[in-house]
């Protein structure tokens, strides 16, 4: 070997681990999003309001986005947007005799009545979209951390 020359002791297995860590990074970063979209989806959904359940069972993590970097967590449900954000209740005429309201009932005073009318009022929004982020971003952090720190250890010492 000459004075212009060197080699470098273990350059080719790194190469080889590399290599091999590279053609699988696909698959690896896609079961990433996809473990923090089920991660986002599980903390959504203490949040949505119990008598919801049609809500509840309509929210799911959309893997769509998967080949180009992001993971969706949402509802086909068109209300929705409206128990999460809150919304305006107008004014309205229930036809009715009696009214129960938490297991209690109560009759209209007049049987002559045909309903009562309700006034216009503002509902809060759950805001279980955002509540269940919150709850979430711990979980998904250390999940990044652990992912990172793997994928060194993989490049670093070859296990795949």
């Amino acid at each position: 070997m000459s004075d212009s020359c060197f080699e470098l002791e273990g350059w080719d297995e790194f190469v080889e681990r590399f290599s091999q860590f590279v053609d699988k990074w696909e698959a690896k970063k896609a079961q990433l999003l996809k473990k923090m979209g089920n991660i986002y989806h599980s903390e959504v959904i203490p949040h949505v309001p119990v008598d919801t359940s049609h809500l509840v069972s309509n929210i799911f993590v959309f893997g769509e986005g998967i080949p180009h970097d992001y993971v969706e967590v949402g509802t086909n449900v068109e209300y929705a947007l409206y128990v999460n954000d809150g919304h305006v209740q107008h004014k309205r005429r229930l036809k009715a005799d009696r009214l129960t309201v938490g297991g209690k009932t109560k009759y209209l005073k007049n049987r002559n009545q045909t309903g009562i009318t309700l006034s216009e009022r503002y509902v809060a929004g759950s805001f279980f979209m955002e509540k269940g982020m919150q709850d979430a971003k711990p979980r998904l952090e250390r999940l990044i951390e652990s992912f990172m720190e793997q994928t060194a250890r993989e490049i670093e010492g070859g296990r795949l």
